[in-house]
């Protein structure tokens, strides 16, 4: 039996789709007050009748920072695609950095117990090195903290220690370190957000560049590497290097919207996210832009995705169709 976490996000809801096609048997833990209802906007993007898949998942209660309840649901699971994360690149610190990597420590623990046959972990490009020798980030670049680090990339560094030590105690795993991950979601996080702006007309973009990645690939890459006998391997998972300018501008085409056509500089960026900060405080709401964000917005920073292709053979599906096939879709909700 599979179990999955973070279920109701954007990379757990489309990795429990493919897990239903390979018609397994499917466990998702969620917390109480979680939106399953997300789900059914994610399932609706693959078919018509999404609520026939959904009526075949096993729902379990839990919570990441609660080891006994987690080690409760993990009753007859064999395998474990552990996707939870708060996903922000700003943010209160102590919350990021606490739920992800204790909430990571408790499953790796609670795995390591409970004997599972493979553990897959979801970390993020964000927990990568840096290397000013190198064109292209890549799995073995080393990873060195400093100020400009967000918390969210602290946390998914410091996780990612934890599946490490796991391994060490002889847990069977594998991590993945996606990109931007573009795809539907049936929340406003992430790159969801970004759609959703652009829907209603952007006209500034930044001069910044990243690694993209179909959510789809993620989900596909994910259940390839923990079926194989991998183990005590990291692979980046990027589509595509791309620049900001470009993903806005294909966003805009598939929307039929005029492209982005304003540049904006880090500098009123980075105060705009400030100020976004200090307003989310004061009236208790997420920010769009935050000083992560900002920072994140104006870096140009690309990563290889050979070590996978070379290991696998894996394809990964091109970012303007992806966008495309988004924006397709959204257009008809």
């Amino acid at each position: 039996m599979i179990l999955v976490t973070g279920a109701t996000g954007l990379v757990g809801g489309n990795l429990l789709w493919y897990l239903l096609q390979q018609n397994e048997r499917v466990v998702a833990i969620r917390r109480p007050s979680s939106n399953v209802q997300a789900l059914r906007t994610i399932f609706s993007f693959y078919s018509p009748e999404p609520d026939k898949f959904l009526e075949r998942i096993d729902w379990r209660i839990a919570d990441m920072l609660d080891i006994n309840s987690i080690r409760a649901a993990l009753c007859e699971v064999t395998t474990i695609y552990h996707c939870a994360a708060m996903v922000s690149l700003g943010g209160n610190s102590d919350t990021i950095l606490n739920t992800n990597i204790l909430g990571t420590k408790n499953i790796v623990t609670a795995a390591l117990e409970a004997k599972v046959d493979k553990f897959c972990f979801v970390s993020s490009i964000a927990a990568c090195g840096k290397d000013k020798n190198k064109t292209e980030i890549d799995e073995n670049s080393t990873w060195t903290d400093s100020p400009a680090r967000s918390f969210y990339s602290k946390s998914k560094y410091e996780s990612e220690q934890e599946v490490w030590k796991g391994i060490s105690q002889g847990l069977k795993a594998v991590i993945v370190n996606p990109g931007v991950i573009l795809g539907v979601s049936g929340n406003e996080n992430g790159s969801a957000q970004l759609f959703s702006q652009v829907r209603k007309g952007l006209p500034f973009y930044t001069n910044g560049g990243s690694g993209y990645v179909d959510v789809s690939d993620v989900a596909k890459a994910m259940i390839l590497l923990t079926n194989s006998d991998i183990s005590g391997e990291r692979y980046i998972l990027v589509g595509e290097n791309c620049s900001n300018k470009d993903i806005l501008g294909w966003m805009a085409d598939g929307f039929n919207k005029r492209r982005p056509f304003i540049p904006i500089g880090g500098k009123i960026l980075w105060l705009a996210g400030i100020i976004a900060e200090l307003a989310g405080r004061i009236f208790n709401f997420t920010p769009v832009i935050d000083r992560g964000t900002a920072r994140s917005a104006t870096n140009r920073e690309y990563y290889s995705n050979r070590k996978i292709i070379q290991s696998t053979g894996f394809t990964f599906t091109p970012i303007k169709q992806c966008i495309g096939d988004v924006c397709k879709f959204l257009l008809k909700k």
